[in-house]
């Protein structure tokens, strides 16, 4: 049986409080009053975003002439960094002065041309303000996944949003909240990581951190599926199930929403044949009707043109405009080098005026924001937090998230941690550069390797370690490149120094990268970097290997040639030095693995949640459901043990709704030090005539820190909204359904329930309850899919 609630997406919005409600009015009727005042010029205006370059002399300085002939034509908003390429007459970025002098200047101009009304400066600040010099960088988002830690997550955006809008800043482009899908893809290093409630729970936290200044906003992206490529390239083109949409992208999205996300952005892909930017299922039935939200949304990067040069929807600039603005409810153009989308969105009007009321809705969703940012009042916020960026509080809450965020995946007879007093060789390309630990989005688009002055606050894994343990007892040498290549003398001189030392690490991994230049054929690491770890091995000294790369990059033999694995994903600054407290046992590692590790090629886009007829022929034990991965997720050991309690449940029958199951289980440290555990808690749905069901959903987790010897009695509770699914229709409000069924609660991503084998012996960390309601029976819903 299948039972039936209809929950719209706005109910959270509608019983906030009275003061929520006050300021809505406030906005509301400024709103209204300012879009009284204007013209057509003023409404396309709003609607038009630039690139600062466009305003800029070759020197740098801000074009006043520039400036005043934009004004002129009311452009809204400004956005990026002329150093997206990399350095300009010798200059890698601002400081945060510096840019808030150039955009102060640009804002004053503006608002003496256009009648007084701000612009907006909008800038991709995703793991700090990482276009302001000195500003401290956390690890990317990947990291944040693998934290499983809500508050160090707001942390990141508080102070992101804060840095970003003393530099004059304050629409802060992120966070991305697509779930990574295909570990190829050049962006999963962006990603919280492939779990939709992981996602939910992190992009609320960083939304909030975000706007808790006040006058910056958060920019939900990218509006939707963006990262379902089939091929693992950027910007492929994706095919989804309403149902997929649904249940799996959509969470995030509506998380962040009822944050009160401020903004939205479209993303540059086709999904199911029809690109974003022209998609009016996408774009209005699911967002606007659907989710409720009435935000800003804007386009990504000159993505209107690229139906006309990408995907070749439009044989003109002229059409592409009229394809976005007739079809879908987008509200600005990241234009970004030109007026064209000032001067065809007046000859759209031109010819077909009736689509004036369509452009002010958008107007004033443009002016609202604004007023939500207090731009209106303060058009240049944050000059009260100038002195604040890069200070000493920063770097502890980025060094704490790098401690948090890095996993341990191997550790064999205990290697690690490592005795201070033992002598050891360090070497890999990434043991002494901050640039690889931070990848792209670092100062420049595409991230840097040797330019470490630009990271003040950043310190090597050779500089953390020899804070440790004294440069005395590190051997350093590397001959090993990131593409594998390494030269006969080179590995001579590296397996000596191996052969000489009990403990040998080698950090390796990826260059940085951004997007498309990121795109790779093949997720084996070079075939160069894997022999180098083997050539090591066979000294006989025990090799810890430390990765730090945005991807889950095959590893090949190297696990089983060596003691240990730590990944370290994209840590940035601080990663060096966390990853030498780890190594040391000065910290005691607590990350996991936010995606699964494929070990094989045809098993990379083998998620933890796939459905649960999705196979690999590399079964065990006669299990067609087993697909082996290289790391699971949720992957991650510690340097003390863990122990559950069976799990209790609070019933084992639902009967309506509006009952809940409540979930308790006790964990004790029964080591003997002191760490910190992510319990975890997933659903299993065993059968589901709707669809074919996942393998298994997780639903709730919560990191908790404990003494050895200390237990703690870890509670959830799961409702309907946990063991329902979303209805695959758009259109006509969200609608949940759950079918009377048995379903399976099972603690730990490592725990196997066996659901299908009714003789199995029940697992201690698995519980069943019913869901038993007798209404609605499957087929009776109006227009099933």
């Amino acid at each position: 049986m299948l039972k039936s609630w209809f929950i719209p997406a706005v109910y959270a919005a509608l019983c906030r409080g009275a003061h929520s409600t006050v300021l809505a009015d406030k906005w509301d009727e400024r709103a209204d009053a300012i879009m009284a005042t204007f013209t057509e010029a003023d409404i396309i205006g709003q609607m038009t975003q630039l690139h600062i370059n466009m305003v800029l002399t070759d020197d740098l300085q801000v074009d006043e002439d520039k400036v005043r002939e934009y004004g002129k034509l009311r452009v809204g908003s400004y956005m990026s960094s002329p150093f997206t390429a990399g350095p300009r007459n010798g200059t890698y970025t601002w400081t945060v002065d510096e840019w808030r002098e150039r955009i102060t200047k640009i804002q004053d101009i503006s608002m003496e041309e256009n009648g007084g009304h701000p612009i907006v400066y909008g800038v991709d600040s995703v793991h700090g303000a990482n276009w302001v010099e000195g500003a401290v960088l956390f690890g990317q988002q990947i990291n944040g996944g693998a934290s499983f830690n809500p508050d160090l997550v707001y942390e990141m955006g508080r102070v992101t949003g804060r840095d970003s809008e003393a530099a004059g800043m304050p629409w802060v482009f992120g966070p991305i909240l697509g779930i990574s899908r295909n570990p190829l893809w050049a962006r999963t290093f962006e990603t919280f990581g492939e779990d939709p409630y992981l996602n939910s729970v992190l992009g609320d936290a960083i939304i909030r951190g975000l706007q808790s200044n006040n006058h910056t906003a958060a920019c939900m992206k990218h509006w939707i599926a963006y990262t379902k490529t089939p091929s693992g390239h950027d910007k492929d083109a994706a095919q989804v199930t309403d149902y997929d949409l649904l249940n799996y992208f959509l969470p995030p999205f509506k998380a962040a929403a009822e944050a009160g996300a401020i903004s939205a952005m479209e993303n540059y892909i086709s999904v199911n044949g029809i690109p974003t930017i022209a998609n009016g299922k996408l774009m209005n039935a699911l967002l606007r009707d659907d989710l409720g939200y009435d935000g800003m949304m804007v386009s990504d990067y000159a993505e209107i043109e690229q139906q006309t040069d990408f995907h070749r929807t439009a044989r003109t600039y002229a059409e592409a405009v009229r394809l976005s603005l007739t079809r879908t409810s987008l509200d600005m153009s990241m234009v970004p080098d030109d007026i064209s989308f000032v001067n065809d969105t007046k000859a759209l009007l031109a010819q077909s005026p009736q689509y004036l009321q369509r452009l002010k809705t958008s107007a004033r969703r443009v002016v609202k924001m604004k007023l939500k940012m207090g731009l209106y009042d303060t058009p240049m916020p944050g000059e009260q937090n100038l002195a604040l960026v890069g200070n000493d509080d920063d770097v502890a809450a980025a060094l704490e998230l790098a401690r948090e965020s890095i996993v341990l995946l191997q550790n064999n007879d205990s290697t690690l941690p490592l005795p201070e007093g033992a002598q050891i060789f360090l070497t890999g390309f990434a043991a002494d550069s901050i640039g690889r630990q931070c990848g792209g989005w670092t100062t420049t688009w595409q991230g840097y390797t040797d330019q470490d002055g630009h990271l003040p606050h950043g310190i090597t894994v050779k500089s953390g370690i020899e804070q440790i343990v004294g440069d005395y007892r590190v051997n350093y040498f590397n001959g090993l490149n990131q593409n594998g290549s390494y030269s006969e003398s080179d590995i001579s001189v590296a397996k000596e120094m191996a052969s000489k030392v009990e403990y040998t690490i080698a950090v390796i991994g990826e260059d940085p990268y951004a997007e498309k230049p990121g795109d790779i054929e093949n997720l084996a690491l070079p075939a160069g970097q894997v022999e180098y770890i083997k050539e090591l091995a066979s000294t006989g000294t025990k090799v810890i290997v430390v990765l730090f790369e945005g991807r889950p990059r095959l590893l090949g033999e190297i696990p089983q040639n060596v003691h240990a694995v730590v990944n370290g994903l994209l840590p940035c600054e601080l990663g060096g030095q966390a990853m030498a407290e780890i190594l040391y046992g000065k910290v005691n590692p607590s990350g996991r693995m936010p995606i699964t590790y494929p070990k094989r090629p045809a098993n990379v886009e083998m998620t933890y949640n796939r459905p649960v007829s999705s196979m690999c022929q590399d079964s065990l034990e006669g299990s067609a459901f087993y697909c082996e991965n290289q790391w699971d997720f949720g992957t991650g050991l510690s340097y003390t043990n863990f122990t559950y309690s069976a799990v209790r449940l609070s019933r084992n029958v639902v009967q309506s709704s509006s009952e809940s199951v409540d979930v308790s289980v006790d964990v004790t440290n029964s080591g003997s030090m002191a760490g910190k555990e992510t319990v975890m808690l997933f659903l299993i749905q065993p059968y589901r005539s709707l669809n074919v069901p996942e393998m298994k959903q997780l639903k709730k987790f919560s990191k908790i820190s404990l003494e050895p010897g200390q237990t703690q009695t870890v509670n959830f509770a799961l409702t309907a909204d946990d063991w329902s699914v979303y209805y695959p229709q758009m259109g006509h409000g969200l609608k949940r359904v759950a079918e009377d069924c048995d379903y399976v609660v099972a603690i730990k991503p490592e725990t196997d329930c066996d659901v299908y084998n009714e003789t199995a012996v029940v697992n201690p960390l698995c519980a069943t309850f019913t869901l038993s309601t007798g209404d609605y029976p499957f087929g009776s819903l109006e227009e099933p899919w």
